[in-house]
């Protein structure tokens, strides 16, 4: 069964589904999502605008001091240190901007920086037309506006409001400080030039913007396809894994386990100990209070035994119908049969009442022990028939205890035993 947490991440998902479904078919012209959805890709848009704009700074600079290279050839003499200061005042904002685009702790604040860089850089670019009065020099001038606009609103990644408040009170800043330097601007050129490549600008943002948010929402709908494909491998392996009535592993992961940690001590020369459990008398439980009884009875056992293995490569496994077996890694024969004694205990202290009809008034198990250094002489499916030997021993001596067997020996007579009888 799944957890809380990914039961939750379901429920999350199928609700995030249902919101973008509903948006893909409204297709409606706004620029925003629900408040599911728009926290979600103000993060995503600003992670990735901030790390295209990383690698597209210099280039962006470059292409704006080629172009300052043109400008300064026609740039008469008079007007250098003027053009000089505001020209070089953007280029300084274009260096600005990539350096941050590199503190990556700065990127969920992409649009304010990125904002305020190009509310800056529109307003000297549109002052700077003011301190120029050669022709030719003012013509590259307003090549500059338009490419300075381009980049404001196509090429630095910022969604399309701030873009275009960057460029419209950038553009009226820019007016105000070519007032305040004496300058004089000329309206014509400047509709033409500022007005038009700022009305080109805003559909290129929105339209880019739209185009951005219809990808986003097909990238989440992949993300959380495969996040539910990963989720149902998982879950299919699990139930390969898992024994369905108690969730302790089942056979087939015990088999596995088993192998795995006889390769592992065989490696390290360490002992390696198994437990064959059984529940006493559990086909008279099953037969006085019926089936569910019975189910709820193995389960409360499982639980107990689940208890005991907590340490890394120990494994609680149900064996079949009523036996449990347990592996433990490190654990010499001396500490397995302590183990024994231990679960033995416990499963007496739960209490579990047993019906009518025995000696014993609350549900017993019997216990088989096996414990061994690997070496080339055994293999792991004789320490286990070593467990299930003792098991029987045990079950053939009153039940309710423990009994050793080592692997190297084949004949259960030879087996250690401890009295089960005061156990009774």
């Amino acid at each position: 069964m799944m957890n809380s947490d990914v039961r939750a991440e379901t429920v999350a998902h199928d609700r995030e589904v249902a919101e973008i479904e509903r948006l893909r078919e409204e297709r409606r012209l706004g620029l925003a999502f629900g408040p599911g959805l728009e926290p979600a890709y103000q993060l995503d848009y600003q992670q990735r605008a901030a790390a295209a704009f990383r690698y597209g700074s210099i280039l962006v600079f470059l292409l704006y001091a080629l172009l300052g290279t043109g400008i300064y050839v026609f740039m008469p003499e008079r007007d250098t240190r003027s053009w000089l200061a505001l020209y070089g005042g953007i280029g300084g904002i274009l260096l600005l901007a990539g350096a941050l685009s590199h503190v990556r702790r700065l990127n969920s604040w992409f649009n304010v920086y990125m904002g305020l860089c190009g509310f800056g850089a529109v307003t000297l670019s549109v002052a700077v037309t003011g301190v120029v009065h050669e022709v030719e020099a003012g013509q590259l001038i307003q090549a500059a506006i338009i490419y300075t606009l381009v980049i404001v609103y196509g090429v630095v990644g910022l969604r399309f409001q701030y873009a275009a408040l960057a460029g419209w009170t950038g553009g009226l800043a820019g007016l105000a400080l070519s007032s305040m330097l004496g300058g004089s601007l000329s309206w014509e050129i400047l509709s033409r030039t500022y007005v038009g490549a700022s009305v080109m600008g805003m559909f290129m943002a929105y339209y880019a913007e739209r185009r951005d948010r219809e990808m986003f929402l097909q990238s989440r709908l992949l993300q959380i396809e495969k996040w539910r494909s990963e989720r149902y491998v998982e879950e299919l392996d699990k139930l390969s894994r898992e024994d369905g009535l108690t969730g302790l592993a089942n056979r087939r992961h015990f088999d596995e386990s088993l192998q795995q940690e006889w390769r592992r001590a065989s490696r390290q020369k360490s002992s390696l100990a198994v437990l064959m459990i059984d529940v006493d008398n559990f086909k008279h439980f099953n037969d006085k209070l019926g089936h569910p009884e019975g189910d709820r009875c193995l389960r409360r056992v499982a639980n107990l035994l689940a208890a005991h293995a907590r340490r890394p490569g120990e494994l609680v496994a149900r064996y079949g119908g009523e036996e449990f077996v347990m592996i433990f890694p490190d654990t010499d024969h001396q500490q397995a049969v302590h183990i024994a004694e231990h679960v033995l205990d416990c499963i007496r202290e739960a209490r579990i009442p047993q019906p009518d009809g025995l000696e014993r008034w609350y549900v017993t198990v019997s216990i088989g022990v096996s414990a061994t250094v690997p070496s080339e002489r055994l293999t792991p499916s004789r320490l286990l028939v070593a467990s299930d030997q003792a098991l029987y021993a045990v079950k053939r001596n009153g039940r309710n205890g423990w009994w050793f067997q080592s692997p190297e020996t084949h004949s259960v007579s030879s087996v250690q035993f401890k009295d089960a009888s005061w156990m009774m």
